[in-house]
């Protein structure tokens, strides 16, 4: 945040208003009360659903547990948590405070109550959300890798 002030993108009142919110967890246990628990973990399929498991096994029944994963199938990361239902993917473009766009992936079970849920909290993020499809690199990145790899 302090990279972003001095970078002009971000002016200091922001940021002292933002502190206050940004915790530090020792554990998961500290995940119980959530509404929504977005996973950003490493894109390593292991370490993601390790973390994944372990989170569905505190947060509460309505708990919406996401995953920022540019690349995984939300539906094979859904099937570890017990509650595919209540699984999405919101993938966050990089740099996150600068990009503007989201995608949002449902899984093959992910509720439509989950996927509006999930739409509301990005939009009043400020974010621009789109519609990916579970498929590998689901929009963003299905459309960057070839480019890359033709220049």
């Amino acid at each position: 945040m302090q990279k972003s002030v001095e970078r002009g993108h971000l002016d200091a009142q922001a940021v002292d208003a933002a502190l206050p919110h940004i915790l530090a967890a020792e554990s998961f246990e500290q995940f119980r009360q959530a509404d929504l628990v977005i996973e950003a973990a490493t894109e390593n399929e292991e370490i993601k659903r390790k973390i994944l498991s372990d989170v569905a096994q505190v947060v509460h029944a309505e708990a919406i547990i996401a995953s920022n994963t540019s690349s995984i199938s939300i539906t094979r990361l859904a099937s570890i948590t017990g509650r595919p239902e209540r699984f999405i993917g919101i993938h966050f473009m990089n740099p996150v405070p600068r990009m503007q766009l989201v995608e949002l992936i449902r899984g093959i079970a992910t509720e439509d109550k989950t996927f509006e849920a999930a739409k509301e909290y990005c939009s009043k993020l400020g974010k621009t959300v789109t519609v990916a499809e579970d498929f590998p690199a689901f929009i963003v990145n299905r459309i960057l890798l070839p480019m890359i790899n033709e220049a």
